[in-house]
């Protein structure tokens, strides 16, 4: 049977909690490829690194909340290959821009848009989707429903959709 998680509506808590744990993980064990697919996106507070709970992880991070940048940065630095997809809205460039400026852009496809609107991260061994852009408001304020899938089937088939839709490594 195949594992699925799904929780029809979270908390302003439990989105960023949940949001925190994923990327944690791709941290300790990290995908060859990751995507990650919203229509808006920020450079969002994901890890909460005050208590330097998780200097383990990145020596170089210092005591205070690890923005979504920083998070692939890292990841891109230990070689996963960085899949983002979103719209050609000036609200977005901020967050590429940031990208951009941390990152040589080796392990990084920037996907533009414009009919863009479903919303996940897709990672080796998950599919993490819902209906909450990567922005603050999205992940802290606004009720969402989210699906945390982990079956190869689900993996393989978003896989697919995304690789034919944008290109990359399948």
């Amino acid at each position: 049977m195949p594992s699925r998680y799904i929780h029809s509506r979270l908390s302003s808590r439990q989105v960023p909690d949940l949001l925190q744990t994923i990327f944690i993980s791709e941290l300790i064990n990290p995908s060859q490829c990751l995507w990650l697919i919203s229509p808006w996106i920020s450079d969002i507070s994901i890890i909460d690194n005050t208590a330097n709970t998780f200097l383990c992880l990145e020596p170089l991070w210092c005591r205070s909340r690890i923005r979504l940048s920083q998070v692939l940065t890292t990841l891109a630095s230990r070689g996963t290959t960085i899949h983002i997809a979103t719209r050609p809205d000036t609200h977005n460039r901020s967050f590429i821009e940031a990208l951009q400026v941390k990152n040589d852009a080796m392990n990084y496809h920037i996907h533009i848009t414009e009919e863009l609107h479903i919303k996940g991260i897709l990672g080796d061994g998950y599919y993490f989707a819902g209906s909450m852009n990567f922005t603050y408001n999205g992940i802290t304020i606004n009720e969402e429903g989210v699906t945390y899938e982990t079956s190869t089937e689900a993996i393989a088939e978003q896989k697919l959709i995304f690789t034919n839709r944008w290109g990359g490594a399948r």
